[in-house]
């Protein structure tokens, strides 16, 4: 059985209104910025890349520290991880890429379409974009680097991917049989736990059907609330094992 673990890269602060699908509250609240490592196959597995020195700056992340450290006091070197996983291409997820020099980056077809297509230059997206590290793409591509996805895949067995879009053209979550059965990585596919409880999207949207729908099968996929995985919340240190601070053990 695989172990998973969270990594906090970082934290910043916005407000409900700023954040929530149509939510009045001024209320302030906190995003974690993790990276999810997958132990206990035949090699480390890391979901999303996070983010560089120069990204927390210029975001206003507090707090940072490099996914490259997070991942090493697990005891795993950065340039050992064969194979990251990409949930989607917004700068927080994947403008970090540069941190793993042997990785192979899977991610849906849609998503990089999307971001290297004609309407991401419009700025209700480009606000979420790291263009230097989009560009990127097309290298690592050419240096066989890339592992375009198009829809479910098995990525080791009892690892999968799982094509939801909603958030991002092609965002994908992923779903690792652990011991305590199988758990989901929504990451932005549910930012808050309130987003899959409660069925509230956030405003970062391109189709709302399918942030809805994706609520759905991130439940059917979990089949129990306390095997999700809310992709930014402050909440998964306390309803799974902080081993110590930035560190969580999920599974």
């Amino acid at each position: 059985m695989y172990q998973v673990y969270a990594l906090k890269c970082g934290e910043r602060d916005t407000t409900a209104c700023e954040f929530f699908y149509r939510e009045p509250s001024h209320e302030r609240i906190t995003l974690d910025f993790f990276v999810w490592l997958v132990l206990g196959g035949p090699y480390p597995v890391l979901v999303d890349t996070g983010f560089t020195e120069e990204d927390a700056a210029a975001r206003a992340v507090r707090g940072y520290v490099s996914p490259a450290a997070m991942v090493a006091r697990l005891g795993v070197r950065a340039e050992d991880i064969p194979t990251a996983i990409i949930t989607h291409l917004h700068w927080d997820h994947w403008a970090g890429y540069g941190h793993f020099p042997g990785a192979e980056f899977w991610v849906q077809q849609e998503e990089v379409a999307f971001w290297t297509g004609p309407v991401a230059r419009y700025d209700a997206y480009r606000m979420s974009a790291q263009p230097a590290a989009l560009a990127e793409l097309v290298r690592l591509n050419y240096a066989n680097r890339v592992r375009l996805v198009k829809g479910d895949r098995e990525i080791l067995p009892g690892l999968q991917v799982h094509r939801l879009g909603g958030h991002t053209a092609g965002l994908q979550i992923v779903s690792v049989e652990t011991a305590k059965g199988r758990v989901v990585l929504t990451s932005d596919a549910s930012h808050f736990y309130r987003n899959v409880e409660r069925f509230q999207p956030v405003q970062i949207i391109t189709s709302l059907p399918e942030m809805l729908a994706g609520f759905e099968t991130i439940h059917e996929l979990a089949g129990s609330r306390d095997r999700i995985v809310a992709g930014h919340d402050p909440e998964v240190a306390q309803r799974f094992e902080t081993i110590e601070p930035g560190i969580i053990r999920i599974a």
